[in-house]
């Protein structure tokens, strides 16, 4: 498995990419470019969604971004 840029999201039933991408405010595609091997069409309850998290200074991956 490819190293994730972020963190892993388990999927629960009736989560799309879309609303993942909605949730936590990362474009589609940057979700889409980290899950190439992710059927967008067939995602099921506990596969493991990469959710890039854009590099800032002074914040870690997983942190509280505020908001």
């Amino acid at each position: 498995m490819m190293q994730c840029p972020g963190f892993l999201h388990v999927v629960e039933a009736g989560d799309t990419l879309y609303l993942l991408s909605r949730r936590y405010r990362v474009p589609l595609s940057l979700i889409l470019l980290a899950n190439p091997y992710v059927n967008v069409y067939n995602l099921q309850p506990g596969d493991e969604i990469c959710i890039p998290v854009p590099k800032r200074p002074g914040k870690c991956a997983g942190e509280d971004l505020g908001g």
